[in-house]
């Protein structure tokens, strides 16, 4: 397909679909997977359709290429694919140039583009140079990571400490998606580095705020913004609690050693409760 032809879009997200608009709609989906390298996610939201529908038509195309070439052939295609972005990763590496920090972190970019398509390819064949299985695992990209966490951390504040179930919970919620994608996103946050921001114990929990931070996903200036915010929470807290101890003493006297212990808990009902 050259540069200049585009891809017709089918608006249907869901079946079912007539064989006439399957077949066409594995068209589609093998020119953006297979030639233009999309990932299932993205092609599920160019196309219009189910993410689910396209995860099961690249399943049905790898299991096809398999049946029609064999595995040594599919397998032999992916390696001589992955030779070739080796060749590219080369080159671009050359381009590197430590005094012009434009042009190197330009080329940085690209080469950690590279290594990622090397990555995917490489995950396909096993150590006997087979297809381990024919799966449409998710591609999820790190735009879509910064994005969630972002926005999460933003959201809740400081301290920013959420289980596992919370960051599916969330994952869900924002995306409006199933738990399977949400437990792909989840894998590729702790690929990233989340459990470096684990904490241990009865029930761990993961700290997004600090990665963020790592990742980049939040500046300094929003740490320090919310860092401000929290000390404005905490001060006002601090406020709330010393009103209602206040309205106590007056009630019942400055000594609480004479408080019953029945004044003692209603104040830490009113104040933690």
């Amino acid at each position: 397909m050259t540069s200049t032809q585009t891809i017709e879009v089918e608006n249907k997200n869901g079946g079912p679909y007539t064989k006439h608009e399957q077949e066409k709609r594995r068209s589609q989906v093998y020119k953006l997977y297979f030639e233009k390298g999309h990932s299932a996610i993205k092609i599920s939201e160019e196309l219009g359709v189910n993410r689910n529908t396209v995860n099961s038509d690249i399943r049905i195309l790898l299991s096809q290429a398999s049946s029609h070439l064999g595995q040594d052939k599919v397998a032999g295609a992916i390696l001589r694919q992955t030779e070739r972005l080796e060749i590219q990763r080369k080159r671009i590496f050359d381009f590197l140039d430590p005094k012009d920090f434009k042009k190197t972190i330009t080329a940085e970019k690209i080469l950690l583009d590279i290594d990622g398509k090397i990555a995917s390819l490489l995950s396909r064949i096993d150590k006997d140079s087979k297809i381990e299985k024919f799966s449409a695992t998710e591609e999820i990209s790190e735009e879509e990571i910064s994005k969630f966490v972002r926005d999460t951390v933003l959201s809740i504040g400081l301290p920013c400490q959420v289980s596992k179930s919370n960051i599916l919970e969330k994952i869900i919620s924002s995306q409006k998606c199933d738990l399977e994608h949400a437990e792909n996103v989840f894998d590729k946050m702790i690929s990233l580095g989340l459990d470096l921001k684990r904490t241990y114990g009865s029930s761990s929990s993961y700290y997004l705020n600090e990665f963020a931070l790592m990742r980049g996903y939040l500046t300094e200036e929003d740490d320090e913004m919310m860092h401000h915010e929290r000390e404005k929470e905490l001060k006002k807290e601090e406020r709330r609690i010393a009103k209602i101890e206040k309205k106590y003493s007056i009630k019942y006297g400055p000594d609480k050693t004479k408080w019953s212990p029945s004044i003692l808990s209603e104040m830490e009902d009113e104040m933690y409760g």
